[in-house]
């Protein structure tokens, strides 16, 4: 289970070496000093955003710009102690071998510029060491694993919020001492690249506008920004209820909230709809909606409700049903949980009870079996990985795909696995399993 589920899409380039190279690449070296690195034993790859082999049938998105290859990277020689490298070459373009001095070297590949604050530029950056030996040709063990090595900012407004407020209205966000973005709301499908700087990690985000009539601005701050992390940021209307008259946004509430969504781990293709209640107006109705699939549960006070999603028609696939145990072949493991109480989900465990998923395995690709989908931690990236939402708190509505991670399952052999999710808001507390069966 391990070696499937912790796969990296590879992206190894294997040269056609010749026994030795016809040119010195570093002429006035000494020769008697000097050591050998094959191109070939060379492997750049890219980390995979899913986490999961491309086999799960779920695309490798890491970012609306562009995706590069392994001949895209520039990898640059690093001895031990130098602050610039010794040799540097396009992958594309290096020679089948490398001719090094003797010593401990880094080699460092990089695609972008590393700028410090930029629309879709993605900055990818990784790293292996080894040791050049005198008149020896240098097998390099592991490889170059590149990630996302910068911060991604994508901003959003509510539709309560982007019918209210005026035209000039925007989002500056600054992380760190770098520069800013401004984004407005024709800015909902792009993302702005902050260049990552140690000890500088605060992402601040300043709506200004007017709502309502009334100029509005509020900041949020984010701390402990990391490198190769996506913060998609959301920024709604809320009603102010009992304000001070004297206030001068008396009335008009401007609040965010943000998902954070480790980049080098995972990317759902759709994590840009932060929530999708976010999409629709709050009035009106869907003629269109499928009355086997309440948006709500029927009674107002009632604790959280989980129900099976349809599968798209004519997919073949069968639906989930809740109250059995659901053979995996052509099953759609797909499930909605709905909450109609003020603040939403307060509390959203998972527990995995199975005798193949053990705690040993589980920890193995980065999980384990009690799961916190309100604060999930270090457990993040994988989670999102198998279709489980992170950071639910204060949430209404949550979906879960699983359907992805089935064909993994599959390669454990006969098994009964179960998904306990212990759900609770204001109203109450709701105990629900989603038990499979993979034979």
């Amino acid at each position: 289970m391990k070696h499937y589920i912790s796969l990296f899409l590879s992206l190894t380039l294997i040269a056609v070496l010749g026994a030795c190279s016809k040119e010195d690449p570093f002429p006035g070296g000494e020769s008697t000093d000097m050591g050998r690195v094959l191109k070939s034993a060379l492997a750049v790859e890219l980390s995979n955003s899913e986490g999961l082999p491309a086999v799960m049938g779920r695309p490798a998105d890491l970012t609306r710009a562009a995706i590069p290859t392994p001949d895209d990277f520039t990898v640059d020689f690093i001895a031990d102690g130098a602050t610039e490298p010794y040799a540097s070459y396009l992958f594309a373009e290096m020679p089948e071998v490398v001719t090094l001095p003797v010593g401990v070297y880094k080699a460092v590949a990089h695609y972008g510029e590393n700028a410090t604050h930029a629309w879709e530029a993605p900055y990818y950056e990784g790293s292996t060491t080894f040791n050049v030996v005198k008149d020896v040709i240098t097998q390099v063990a592991d490889p170059i694993v590149a990630s996302l090595a910068n911060v991604r900012v994508s901003i959003k407004f509510d539709y309560t919020l982007s019918q209210n407020m005026s035209s000039d209205s925007k989002v500056t966000v600054k992380v760190g001492e770098s520069g800013t973005l401004d984004f407005t709301a024709a800015d909902a499908d792009r993302s702005g690249y902050f260049a990552y700087v140690a000890n500088s990690c605060s992402l601040t985000a300043t709506f200004s506008g007017e709502v309502e009539g009334l100029r509005v601005v509020e900041s949020k701050v984010f701390d402990n920004v990391a490198p190769g992390t996506h913060y998609a940021i959301t920024f709604r209307l809320h009603d102010a209820g009992e304000e001070d008259p004297g206030e001068i946004n008396a009335g008009v509430v401007v609040d965010a909230s943000v998902t954070i969504v480790d980049m080098n781990v995972v990317v759902d293709p759709e994590e840009d709809e932060v929530l999708v209640d976010d999409l629709r107006p709050v009035q009106g109705g869907d003629d269109n909606k499928d009355p086997d699939t309440p948006d709500t549960p029927d009674t107002p006070n009632a604790a959280p409700v989980m129900t099976a999603l349809e599968p798209e028609q004519g997919s073949g696939l069968n639906k989930l049903d809740l109250d059995k145990v659901n053979d995996i072949d052509n099953l759609y493991c797909a499930w909605k949980v709905v909450s109609t109480a003020d603040g939403g989900f307060r509390t959203f465990k998972v527990e995995i009870i199975s005798d193949k998923l053990t705690p040993e395995e589980l920890e193995g690709v980065g999980l384990a079996a009690d799961l916190d989908l309100v604060n999930p931690g270090q457990y993040a990236g994988p989670l999102q990985g198998l279709g489980f939402p992170i950071n639910v708190g204060g949430q209404n509505e949550v979906e879960f795909d699983i359907t992805g991670f089935l064909g993994m399952m599959a390669v454990l052999g006969e098994a009964d696995h179960e998904f306990r999710l212990t759900i609770s808001d204001a109203n109450g507390t709701t105990v629900k399993s989603v038990k499979l069966h993979c034979n």
